[in-house]
Formats: C-alpha cells, structure tokens, sequence
C-alpha cells in the first residue's frame, strides 16, 4: 500500500443536526468528575466521544474515482443516517506524496459523528469499505464538549 502523507482541506455544510452526547462531566481544567461541570459561554456542556471519518473516493484497485462525488454523497449519506444518530458531512481534498515522489489528490467525504456506538461505528465503516471499494477509512476520536447555543 502506497505511504500517504495526507493533508485536508475542509470545507461543507452542515446536513443534519448532530445528535446529542450524553452527560458525562468534566471539570474546566480536563480532569474527570461526576461533582465538576464544563461550562461553555456560561451554560453546562455536554460530554462526549466525537469521530471524524475521512472517506477518501479514488476506487483501491484503479486510483481513480469510479463514483461521481454527488452520487457518492447520497449513498454515504444514507449509510451514515442508517448507522448514526446524526451527522455533519463536510467535503475535502486529500493529498499525498507517492513512492515515487509524485503527488496524488482526491475527493475526500469527511463525517463529524457524536454519539455513536463503536458497533455501529464498525459497521457503518465496513459499509463504507464494502460500496466505495476502500482499503481503509481514516477515523479519528476526541472526547468533545458542546452546547447547542440559542442566544441569551
């Protein structure tokens, strides 16, 4: 498998509302604590684990894009609304620098997931491997603390 370097440049709009996490609580200075909360702009944040997945589109076999970017968008869509509570979905370009010193690029889906089940995590992945012809699909997880804001 060719080393990648990859760098993303993000850029989207949101879908679908995300779902919410659950209330675990965290102290303002990180430690965990079920007495302690995080606030954010004064009001109580929620706590919880955030995925980033990287769905890059050039088909493993051929290097190329198979797939046209809208048409995969509507069936990773639908495989991430099957599987997750919510999403964002944000559109990127991934690069990397082959072997051979060359510079590859391609269209890359990128989905912002909260609370969702690594279960389910799994298996929307192994869809997205199956339908996209993938190698593998980058995740990345953070614990996250949000609100949902509306103002004073």
């Amino acid at each position: 498998m060719k080393k990648r370097i990859t760098s993303f440049i993000l850029a989207g709009l949101l879908i679908l509302p995300l779902a919410s996490c659950g209330n675990a609580q965290q102290t303002e200075g990180g430690a965990d604590t079920a007495a302690a909360e995080t606030l954010i702009l004064g009001q109580k944040a929620d706590i919880c684990e955030k995925y980033s997945l990287y769905l890059g589109l050039n088909d493993k076999d051929t290097y190329e894009q198979i797939i046209s970017t809208e048409d995969a968008l509507e069936k990773a869509n639908l495989i991430c609304a099957k599987y997750a509570g919510g999403y964002t979905q944000l559109s990127a370009r991934g690069g990397w620098t082959n072997d051979d010193g060359t510079l590859g690029h391609e269209n890359t889906i990128v989905y912002l997931l909260y609370d969702i089940s690594e279960e389910n995590l799994k298996k929307l992945l192994d869809e997205f491997l199956k339908e996209f012809n993938q190698s593998s699909v980058l995740v990345e997880k953070e614990t996250a603390s949000h609100i949902y804001y509306s103002g004073n």
